[in-house]
């Protein structure tokens, strides 16, 4: 185990502290939800967070997106997000991809799950088909305002990203709140972890619904 993880230990029998040492992750997108996903999976000591992003670093990034000050506007995402997390030197590989995601984009064979760090629906239904083609489960958010969305898909699913959200296209740039986007970004870590770990109260067919302006949640059933 490495050695800054003991506070956690308690938390997960040997074998799931051995397989989250273990996880390979692919995270779409270094924007609010994923720099927050990124972080949080390199505090937990995963073994390797690649990051696929394509974009640079913008003004209006920095209420949000961790990784970035002022200093790195300009710059592009990954090459700026990888080195402020090997900065940290936690011992995770960060592997920086400066790559669009499209429906020909070649997904590494050794990922165990891939983290939706979009934020448009068309790019987010090309991440769920590349899973469902990789046999890779996928785990979806989405966040405007105090409101968020985390769904969990399998390659077994029956329903898929599309299924729920087709038609939620919207023109406007949504709103978005820094401890708002963290808070999903958090619980969108956990319950990918609950799933990769073997716990059995992971998302089903379900879609969790947060309210964070009223402090709610609510899984609504999908079948």
């Amino acid at each position: 185990m490495k050695d800054y993880l003991k506070r956690q230990e308690k938390l997960f029998s040997k074998a799931q502290r051995k397989r989250i040492e273990e996880l390979n992750i692919l995270i779409a997108g270094t924007g609010g939800l994923g720099t927050n996903q990124a972080l949080q999976l390199q505090r937990i000591g995963v073994n390797k967070l690649y990051l696929y992003d394509y974009d640079r670093v913008e003004i209006s990034n920095l209420n949000r997106q961790l990784c970035y000050g002022k200093k790195d506007l300009g710059r592009l995402k990954v090459e700026a997000a990888a080195e402020f997390l090997n900065d940290f030197d936690l011992e995770t590989e960060i592997i920086s991809r400066n790559e669009k995601i499209t429906p020909a984009a070649e997904i590494p064979t050794e990922i165990d799950i891939i983290f939706d760090g979009m934020d448009n629906f068309e790019s987010r239904f090309i991440l769920d088909q590349l899973a469902l083609e990789n046999e890779l489960p996928f785990i979806h958010a989405g966040i405007e305002g105090f409101f968020a969305q985390i769904m969990l898909v399998l390659p077994e699913s029956k329903i898929r990203l599309k299924d729920v959200f087709a038609g939620s296209e919207k023109e406007e740039t949504p709103a978005v709140f820094s401890p708002a986007v963290a808070v999903t970004a958090s619980i969108q870590v956990l319950e990918a972890l609950k799933y990769l770990l073997g716990f059995d109260n992971y998302l089903k067919n379900q879609l969790l619904h947060l309210d964070l302006l009223n402090s709610q949640m609510e899984k609504i059933d999908l079948n």
